[in-house]
């Protein structure tokens, strides 16, 4: 079911009528602010945090062309490409490119919400690649044929029943049950882990740019942000042009924050930091790092009186709330 301003209602009725999904809804309602409040109680110094983080980035949003030479000059210099694309048109062009140069058919791909704006997997479809989504819930979405329903939990309206129906419709599972929830992530693992080792490219997203290292940062519980990054022989790291933070430690003030607004967490399971293509003294990683920042109207924002919207750090604690 595709969420488009035409059906927006008619998808939103649907929804609201279904008991199963509100009855998970409420559930999520009620369950994350309370795990937010105990991250924040436990941390306690949680608001003066919040008022650094906001400080660091309202500073690099003023200062984004100065943080956004200085991460291309420091990227470069470790040996990654950067690209700057003016829309969802141009990143994904660029992307293809870049597949299509290394004659790639498989793509394993990270979380990414940016490449959901611009519509990344169905263009690379259409070119004739493979695209597997490796997040589990971003997987399930992508088996149903429907986008997430929110930006930290794809899947959150998704029950075990209908995932377990899925992967009897799409995989081969033969005589196996998949009774447990254990059993389903299994069956997911399998498959995703057979994936990774063919895949020609990797495409993750990043939770910041760090412009005095050239590096990019990312988050996950799963793991599979490093697969993608390191098993497939090209990286290619899409991300937005306000992801730009100045120095190593504005990065973790503000993944102190993002993870116990987003999952309740004191950190996530993996934080990687990618700091451009395999040296000559490494075992592993890929031979090619791109990053490419897309503006997509962003500039047009950050010259009007809604920049505050930039210094958004995609938690998603909001949506929780709403």
């Amino acid at each position: 079911m595709k969420q488009t301003s035409d059906s927006f209602l008619d998808n939103a009725s649907a929804a609201l009528a279904d008991r199963g999904r509100a009855q998970r809804r409420d559930l999520l309602a009620a369950f994350t602010p309370l795990v937010r409040d105990a991250a924040m109680d436990n941390f306690g110094r949680f608001s003066e945090l919040r008022d650094h983080v906001r400080q660091v980035r309202q500073h690099t949003l003023e200062h984004l062309d100065h943080y956004l030479a200085q991460f291309e000059r420091e990227a470069m210099t470790n040996g990654s490409r950067v690209h700057f694309a003016r829309d969802g048109d141009e990143m994904n062009s660029l992307v293809l490119d870049i597949c299509q140069e290394h004659r790639a058919q498989r793509i394993a791909k990270g979380k990414s919400m940016v490449t959901e704006e611009t519509g990344l997997n169905d263009y690379l479809k259409r070119a004739g690649l493979e695209v597997l989504e490796t997040d589990l819930g971003e997987y399930i979405i992508q088996q149903a044929g429907e986008t997430p329903s929110h930006i930290v939990g794809p899947a959150l309206h998704k029950s075990a029943a209908e995932i377990r129906e899925l992967f009897r419709r799409k995989h081969d599972l033969g005589d196996r049950e998949l009774a447990e929830v254990v059993d389903m992530v299994g069956e997911a693992r399998q498959v995703l882990r057979e994936h990774f080792l063919k895949a020609e490219v990797g495409i993750i997203g990043a939770n910041a740019l760090v412009a005095e290292a050239g590096y990019s940062m990312l988050v996950t519980n799963e793991g599979n942000g490093d697969l993608c990054a390191n098993l497939p022989r090209v990286l290619i790291v899409c991300t937005t042009l306000d992801r730009v933070l100045p120095r190593l430690e504005d990065a973790t003030a503000m993944l102190r924050l993002l993870v116990r607004s987003a999952t309740g967490q004191p950190q996530t399971c993996y934080t990687s930091f990618y700091s451009g293509p395999r040296r000559e003294q490494d075992s592993d990683g890929p031979l090619e790092t791109h990053f490419i920042l897309l503006d997509n109207r962003r500039s047009d924002i950050l010259a009007s009186d809604y920049r505050e919207m930039l210094q958004c750090i995609r938690c998603g604690a909001c949506l929780n709330h709403c």
